[in-house]
């Protein structure tokens, strides 16, 4: 069975800070905060900082032993761009979905009226769940207005406090989103380099989205088969970096056409297959360049380069500079 409380219960299971054995969970600078329930079905953490007013930065982690419901309802309408950060969909609901989950590694920027800012979120026992939200002053996108279709739809509606969503469909994860994100969680700027650091990243993210919310514009249908499929495509290509697929092996490998794997791809994740191929390689080689002692020559080898010189090529072309010049940085 599950537990279920509501969001108004939360001070019966807060602590001041992160309990013994998890890693902390707050920012240095810009106005920090963090909570940490301790419920009796596992922990929830939140950290919270502003970047300035209205512009704030949330970050959660569940760590449940059981089932656990939570009921939320907000006093005020709600601007903000959220991702599920997790390879488990979150049972989410609210009056502007129409479907009843927030997929894996997804999100979307939303707009909730005052009377609709409320929602149920479960989520399952054993499972660790990471999402990261920004939440956005009302006039934050009004400076947009008249550059493209999505943006003006979202805008009309949001000018008339009717809840909506940016784009049509869920935006997948790519991994220039989910670098920026890591970039974002992981900044060790301080002060005002800090808080600038951070809204021009919150501006990337917002760059990211719209481009896959206007290439979701495209005629092409996707079923719902055909999105899992595509899905998997990009689970195999994670999970293969050192040996990928060619394309023909990959449509074969996940059951789609080579057509519809290529164009399907790009409208679900905003990119190619081989440039989701080459961000994802780059961006691990970058974790593993800042994180690990293991040689330039052995990452490359890793991320499925034998020449060292191609290595360097295509790691300045993702992050601007070579990884010679990064690992002696870190």
């Amino acid at each position: 069975m599950s537990y279920i409380f509501q969001s108004s219960d939360f001070s019966d299971f807060i602590v001041s800070g992160p309990p013994e054995g998890i890693e902390d969970f707050s920012p240095s600078s810009v106005d920090p905060g963090h909570i940490c329930l301790l419920t009796p079905k596992g922990e929830i953490n939140y950290k919270e900082y502003s970047i300035k007013e209205d512009l704030t930065i949330l970050e959660g982690s569940y760590q449940l032993h059981e089932p656990v419901t939570i009921y939320g309802q907000g006093h005020s309408h709600l601007l903000e761009m959220h991702f599920n950060l997790t390879n488990e969909e979150i049972q989410y609901e609210n009056k502007t979905l129409k479907r009843q989950v927030a997929p894996a590694l997804s999100g979307n920027i939303t707009y909730l009226s005052a009377e609709e800012n409320k929602a149920k979120i479960a989520f399952n026992g054993g499972l660790a769940y990471q999402t990261f939200d920004v939440h956005f002053p009302f006039s934050f996108f009004s400076a947009y207005e008249g550059e493209s279709k999505s943006m003006d739809t979202f805008l009309t509606k949001l000018h008339k406090s009717t809840s909506n969503t940016l784009s049509p469909k869920d935006v997948k994860v790519n991994p220039k989103i989910y670098s920026t994100i890591q970039a974002i969680k992981k900044c060790a700027f301080e002060g005002l380099t800090k808080r600038i650091f951070l809204e021009s990243k919150i501006y990337e993210l917002v760059a990211f989205v719209h481009e896959i919310s206007v290439g979701s514009e495209v005629s092409l249908r996707l079923n719902s088969s055909d999105e899992e499929r595509i899905r998997y495509a990009a689970t195999l290509i994670r999970e293969n970096l050192n040996k990928p697929f060619t394309i023909v092996e990959l449509a074969r490998a996940v059951g789609i056409n080579q057509n519809k794997l290529k164009i399907g791809f790009k409208l679900v994740f905003g990119t190619t297959v081989f440039s989701y191929l080459q961000e994802t390689r780059m961006q691990i080689a970058r974790e593993l360049l800042l994180e690990t002692d293991l040689s330039i020559q052995h990452i490359g080898r890793l991320s499925g380069y034998n020449s060292m010189s191609n290595f360097s090529i295509a790691f300045k072309q993702i992050h601007g500079y070579s990884p010679k010049i990064l690992r002696s940085k870190a």
